[in-house]
């Protein structure tokens, strides 16, 4: 086994502030409304991905050490999933300062020291939405996929992996993960036991409208993996259902207003960039619903006040 590369608080700081050098709109934050990672991530229906991000994990022993239990497999996806929405959505201020506290990253899957494992978890959560956005909404052509590894590495450097350690390209990206799923698994019993109950007794992720993962699971996991967690095997019958789900996911996606469709802090960010201090109390509503949270990526967000930079 590899010797781990130990991330520092010298190479979070070193990304940080090389990211925010490169920042031309400060108030659109790090990605913008026209970068793919917006494209992607303001999908509520990416919620689903988060069956296959878990399973993943689990897998991984490294990554495991910090999921011993069902509701701490939940938290956990849960805090990363809010984490992101305000690095992606936030300003810049509001970027920095979510990537900057340890109290924030120590509840997500990203509160790891090693760079080939924080790799893989980012890795696995940005290739995890990828593939359910071409399976459901539309394929990326190659140029829109160069632009997505980009955007994945700028996300990378941000959390502490040292360019040095970054894929050169999308291929290589694409080749290092593809490989890494091909490995052969070797998982606790307990790990097992616990993919299977989250995925195939509880029917996570579960959130309206959109349902369990279980049905997607055999055609976007290794097979190997899925006989570890005794998930449904890759049959006619199994195929059959999954095409009938995507159909599903399909029609709920196009029938549903924007306002329900898109994650409330995309429509929070903007908002923002309307010049709206504050969301409507709709978009408030709804961010509430998603992640317990009114308030993420606001100009007047819920920050004390001491703390806020003169440009809040």
């Amino acid at each position: 086994m590899a010797l781990p590369r130990l991330i520092t608080r010298d190479h979070q700081q070193a990304g940080v502030c090389a990211a925010s050098e490169l920042c031309s709109q400060p108030d659109a934050g790090l990605f913008g409304p026209g970068s793919i990672t917006w494209q992607l991530m303001r999908e509520n229906l990416l919620t689903l991905a988060q069956g296959r991000i878990a399973l993943l994990m689990l897998a991984d022993s490294r990554v495991a050490q910090l999921l011993p239990a069902g509701h701490d497999v939940i938290q956990r996806l849960h805090h990363t999933q809010v984490f992101l929405l305000k690095v992606i959505f936030g300003n810049l201020d509001q970027a920095m300062l979510t990537l900057d506290s340890p109290a924030e990253r120590r509840r997500t899957l990203f509160d790891i020291g090693d760079e080939r494992q924080l790799l893989f978890v980012v890795s696995s959560w940005m290739d995890s939405c990828r593939r359910l956005y071409e399976a459901v909404i539309e394929p990326l052509n190659s140029a829109h996929q160069e632009r997505l590894f980009e955007e994945t590495m700028l996300l990378a450097r941000v959390l502490g992996i040292t360019e040095a350690h970054l894929p050169a390209h999308w291929h290589a990206w694409r080749g290092d993960m593809e490989q890494r799923l091909r490995q052969p698994w070797s998982l606790s019993p307990q790990r097992r036991r616990l993919g299977h109950v989250l995925i195939r007794e509880q029917g996570y992720p579960g959130r309206l409208p959109y349902g369990q993962y279980l049905t997607l699971a055999p055609f976007q996991l290794p097979e190997a993996l899925c006989q570890q967690f005794r998930l449904p095997e890759r049959n006619l019958a199994s195929h059959r259902r999954y095409q009938q789900r995507l159909q599903r996911l399909m029609e709920i996606t196009r029938r549903l207003p924007d306002r329900l469709r898109y994650q409330p802090a995309w429509h929070e960010a903007m908002q923002r960039l309307d010049g709206r201090a504050r969301a409507d109390l709709t978009t408030r509503l709804l961010n509430r619903w998603w992640t317990g949270q009114a308030n993420l990526v606001n100009s007047g967000w819920s920050m004390p006040r001491e703390a806020r930079p003169v440009s809040l």
